[in-house]
C-alpha cells in the first residue's frame, strides 16, 4: 500500500505526491463515489507543433495573468493521449463503488478523444456539461471560444444519488490572473457544481488535484477527498489550501448550524407551503 504524503488531523483528506498511475494501483481507501478531475489536456494549438509549446506558451496571454508554474503531461499526441487517459481512467474505476461517477474536464479539442476513452476504461458514458465562461472575447463572423466540457459517465448503473440536480450547463466567468494559484485553476463555483453530482458523505478522488479546488469543494460539502499530484508545487500548494480550508470548517459549521436555529422554523413553513 502506497502511504500518502499527507493526511489531515481527522484524517478525511489524504494526499500523494507521484504520477497516479504508479500510485492508484497501489491505494487501500474507502470505495470512492466520485472522480472529479481536470487531467492536462495536451491541446493548446491546431497543429502537433502547438503540443510541444511549454504550458506558459499556450496558456498564458501576456498582461492577463501573472506568471505562473509550468505543468508535466501537456504534450502527448493523439494516440498517446487515448491510451493515456484510457489507463488511469481504469485504475481511477477499480477503486468506485458502483454506480459512482467521473468527471473530467476537456477542451472543445479533446472531447472526441475523451469519450472514447471514458468507454476504454469500462465507464459508462452519460453525458456532456458545459462550463460557459462569460466575458470571454468575442470574434467576428466566428463561435466564440467560451466554453470548456466535463465528460459525465458512471461505473455501471446510476446508483449514487448526489447532493443535487445539477443543469448540464453551467455559468461562471474565469478566475483573473491575480486570482490562480495554478495556470489551469477552475473556480470554486465550478468545482461546487461538479461535487453536487456526488452523492452526500461520499468520497471525492482526484488523480491531477493541480491547486486542489475539488479537494477544498469537497471539505466544504463534507465529503473526504483523496488527491494526487506529480508536480512538488502543486503538491505542496494543495497541502497550504487544504490546511487552510479544514481551519474555517469548525467556523462554518457553526454559522450554519445558528442559521437553522433561527430561520428552521421560517424554512420548514416555506417548505409546507
Amino acid at each position: 500500500m502506497s502511504k500518502p504524503d499527507w493526511v489531515s488531523d481527522c484524517g478525511t483528506v489524504k494526499l500523494w505526491l507521484g504520477d497516479c498511475l504508479d500510485v492508484l494501483p497501489t491505494l487501500e481507501i474507502e470505495p470512492i463515489a466520485g472522480v472529479i478531475t481536470d487531467p492536462p489536456y495536451s491541446s493548446g494549438g491546431a497543429f502537433r507543433g502547438d503540443r510541444t509549446l511549454s504550458t506558459i506558451g499556450k496558456y498564458v496571454q501576456t498582461g492577463v495573468q501573472t506568471e505562473r508554474m509550468e505543468f508535466t503531461g501537456d504534450n502527448r499526441d493523439q494516440r498517446a493521449f487515448l491510451a493515456w487517459c484510457s489507463l488511469w481512467m481504469l485504475a481511477t474505476r477499480r477503486l468506485c463503488d458502483t454506480g459512482a461517477v467521473l468527471c473530467c474536464f476537456s477542451d472543445w479539442r479533446q472531447v472526441p478523444t475523451i469519450t472514447d476513452a471514458i468507454q476504454c476504461g469500462g465507464w459508462v458514458w452519460r453525458n456532456l456539461a458545459t462550463w460557459w465562461k462569460p466575458g470571454c472575447r468575442m470574434q467576428k463572423g466566428r463561435f466564440s471560444q467560451s466554453a470548456e466540457y466535463v465528460v459525465y459517465g458512471t461505473n455501471g448503473p446510476h446508483g449514487m444519488d448526489g447532493d443535487c440536480s445539477p443543469q448540464n450547463v453551467f455559468s461562471c466567468a474565469t478566475l483573473s490572473g491575480e486570482d490562480k494559484d495554478h495556470i489551469a485553476e477552475k473556480p470554486s463555483q465550478v468545482a461546487a457544481w461538479l461535487v453536487g453530482t456526488v452523492r452526500e458523505g461520499g468520497a471525492v478522488l482526484d488523480p491531477f488535484m493541480g491547486s486542489c479546488a475539488f479537494g477544498v469543494a469537497s471539505v466544504r460539502a463534507g465529503r473526504s477527498f483523496y488527491g494526487i499530484d506529480c508536480d512538488p508545487y502543486s503538491f505542496d500548494l494543495s497541502v497550504e489550501r487544504i490546511k487552510a480550508e479544514l481551519g474555517r470548517a469548525p467556523l462554518f459549521k457553526h454559522l450554519q448550524s445558528q442559521q437553522q436555529d433561527l430561520f428552521g422554523s421560517s424554512l420548514d413553513a416555506c417548505d409546507e407551503k
